[in-house]
């Protein structure tokens, strides 16, 4: 009965009271109740059911602080199991310098809590609006030397890490060399996935580990003891700074494939609690597949008080993404993937919490931002970001972006189409960030419609412009970058090159990705960014104080959308047209300039040139949203125009009037008709936002 009593101590109260009452023996109760791991004939539950469970499991008492628990759905009870050693690769810290703790780089965003908030106890990362191929696979490739190079060691194939990371930390640990002078406390809530040993004929691979990972970045050692971290810490050289890491025992599961994150209830989740007097940290993953698991045990870094003057140094922003496995590796999804990450905090403040596009994980992945579209507001407060392979900015909190014809996407969300010929204002924020664009008819084929053929840029002192999406123009000179090259000017600015796109991005964090893309006519895509600290820009990418329901001309009058024709092109277009005196694109060649006489939309193509491209679009995998959009494109630029639209969200506002269902007319090329689809804008069908 010893045995029996001690194990009845580990289960919660009211299973306990439970027990009692119905008189069952405890050794058949843990028989009866232990986790069946993907058993044969267990309840499956829907996501709701498994979403509403794992909250429930949250809740639950744990038989212990320390140590690495799971449990499985339906029964509300933890059970440990044995822990064991954690990857032996780091996953590393970005190199930055030891005074700064505010940048980052990669693909990455911080969620930090809101002004007047108290400390992080509680966060988790989660995945929505997923749009994932059937063959979607996601590979660890190490980092290059240089660009062009081969990876610096092997690629791990079926491999990734999942990371919710605190800020940098005031920290005891750190000894004689505190921050900021220095030594910074940092953790990692991580769950990595190994799935390297992964073939055809050995599936799956694992297994994976659940742990925290704990950091003294840029460590001043304490020479004359003859050692370089404290005893226990492992050192971890980067470039020459020593950095010290120290993880603990891991919880052990299964290999859990990438395409897992389109279940509803799959996340990633850090806590901070106070139990029986002690800091515990706990790290929990829940695999999408009925089950949970938990690592967990005392924080064994101290937070010191702030210094008079200096911010608050507790856990104040949360860092959560996909990332390579560990060593600085890049996690590259093998084929198109679009996908709204949620970071959720919880602070004591329902206030939401600030977007700042930089990161601290070492590791990144392949992948770009683009506008989340409208999104869910609850749970709250939380950050969404849209990530894809696809995503026109290289920063997340603010994004809005101009595309094929020309279609316009504003950092509020609004879509709507403008066809004037000229030079515009896309964006302007204050008197140093600039962004214009020169768009050119479709004429003589298609003289209702235009495209962008060149960009400029203002940032700061730099003027920069590509010219016809291929000629670089920086202050005034052409400029040669080989792709796979970088250039950094002396404002600051940095220019990088991959084939066909260019990246500008200056010391705000503002940035500007121009895409050449070839067709029937050269065009170029656009996708802005703007840094944390950057006002709220204006022009054709903007919006009335951020009202997605509202444009605004140059002077400031908010405009209703839908505009009339009218409205759109003789007064809210011609406020954004640039004089030849303003114009940042002096070095491009020129092009005529003036307003569309009609609307042109898909339903203005003739019958067989639509049927055509709309087949095209829906063989590329477009959204429904968008066919129409993605069928003019093709039919005016070619094929390579329904790149953009995988993935793309829906806006916010569709501020397009509305148009009649285009009807489908048999003909000799298309004698049948394909099964209706639901376009948003056709009968029965309305469109997002209104």
């Amino acid at each position: 009965m010893l045995w029996e009593e001690s194990m009845m101590r580990l289960l919660p109260r009211r299973h306990r009271a439970r027990l009692g009452l119905i008189g069952i023996t405890t050794a058949a109760v843990l028989l009866t109740m232990a986790p069946r791991i993907g058993g044969e004939g267990e309840p499956s539950g829907t996501q709701e059911e498994l979403k509403a469970w794992h909250s429930r499991m949250v809740e639950a008492s744990q038989p212990s602080a320390h140590g690495c628990f799971t449990g499985a759905y339906p029964a509300v009870m933890w059970w440990e199991t044995a822990c064991v050693d954690p990857p032996s690769v780091p996953m590393s810290p970005k190199h930055v310098p030891a005074a700064r703790r505010d940048v980052g780089g990669g693909i990455s965003v911080v969620t930090e809590r809101p002004p007047g908030a108290g400390p992080i106890t509680h966060a988790y990362g989660t995945f929505e609006e997923v749009h994932l191929p059937q063959a979607l696979r996601v590979d660890s490739v190490p980092p290059r030397a240089q660009p062009g190079e081969p990876p610096s060691g092997p690629v791990m194939a079926n491999s990734y890490s999942l990371q919710l990371n605190t800020n940098y930390l005031r920290v005891e640990e750190c000894g004689d060399s505190p921050a900021p002078a220095g030594c910074w406390g940092w953790k990692q809530f991580v769950f990595a996935n190994d799935g390297s040993k992964q073939d055809a004929e050995n599936p799956p691979a694992g297994p994976s580990r659940l742990y925290v990972e704990y950091w003294l970045l840029h460590y001043n050692p304490d020479t004359s003891q003859g050692q370089t971290c404290p005893t226990g810490w492992e050192e971890v050289p980067d470039d020459g700074e020593i950095h010290c890491s120290l993880k603990r025992n891991a919880g052990e599961l299964p290999y859990v494939p990438i395409v897992n994150i389109d279940k509803e209830s799959f996340r990633l989740e850090a806590s901070t609690e106070t139990v029986d007097g002690e800091v515990v940290d706990k790290v929990r993953f829940n695999n999408g597949d009925r089950n949970i698991y938990s690592a967990s045990g005392v924080d064994i870094l101290h937070v010191l008080p702030p210094e008079p003057g200096e911010p608050d140094p507790g856990w104040t922003q949360v860092e959560f993404n996909v990332f390579g496995y560990g060593e600085g590796s890049t996690a590259t999804f093998n084929q198109q993937a679009s996908f709204n990450l949620r970071t959720t905090i919880v602070d004591g403040s329902p206030a939401k919490p600030k977007c700042r596009d930089f990161g601290f994980s070492k590791e990144r992945n392949n992948l770009n931002f683009g506008p989340p579209g409208p999104v869910a507001t609850s749970p709250a407060p939380a950050l969404i970001i849209n990530e894809s392979r696809q995503g026109p900015a290289s920063v997340a909190c603010a994004v809005a972006v101009a595309v094929g014809d020309t279609h316009q996407y504003t950092f509020a969300g609004t879509f709507y189409d403008f066809q004037a010929t000229g030079d515009f204002v896309e964006a302007r924020a204050g008197s140093t960030f600039e962004v214009q664009t020169r768009k050119e008819s479709g004429a003589p084929n298609w003289p209702n419609t235009s495209v962008d053929k060149s960009v400029g840029v203002r940032m700061g002192n730099s003027r920069l412009a590509v010219c016809g999406g291929t000629r670089l123009v920086v202050n005034g000179a052409n400029t040669s970058l080989p792709s796979g090259e970088a250039l950094l000017l002396p404002t600051g600015v940095t220019i990088d090159r991959v084939n066909n796109v260019y990246t500008f991005r200056d010391p705000s964090g503002n940035s500007v990705r121009v895409t050449a893309v070839n067709g029937n006519v050269p065009y170029i895509d656009l996708g802005i960014g703007l840094g944390p600290e950057t006002a709220a820009a204006r022009g054709l990418l903007g919006n009335h104080n951020g009202d997605p329901h509202y444009l605004e001309t140059s002077d400031g009058t908010p405009m209703l959308v839908p505009l009339s024709f009218v409205d759109l092109y003789q007064v809210f277009g011609n406020s954004w047209r640039v004089s030849p005196t303003a114009t940042l694109l002096r070095p491009c060649d020129t092009v005529g300039v003036g307003n569309p006489t009609a609307p042109f939309y898909a339903g203005n193509l003739g019958t067989d040139v639509r049927q055509q491209a709309r087949n095209f679009c829906v063989a590329r995998g477009v959204d429904p949203l968008w066919l129409d959009t993605c069928s003019l494109d093709v039919a005016v630029l070619g094929a390579n125009a329904t790149t953009v639209y995988v993935g793309l969200r829906a806006p916010v506002v569709d501020a397009n009037p509305k148009q009649l269902p285009i009807p489908c007319v048999p003909s000799t090329t298309h004698p049948t008709c394909p099964t209706p689809i639901c376009v948003p804008g056709a009968a029965g069908c309305p469109r997002p936002g209104n």
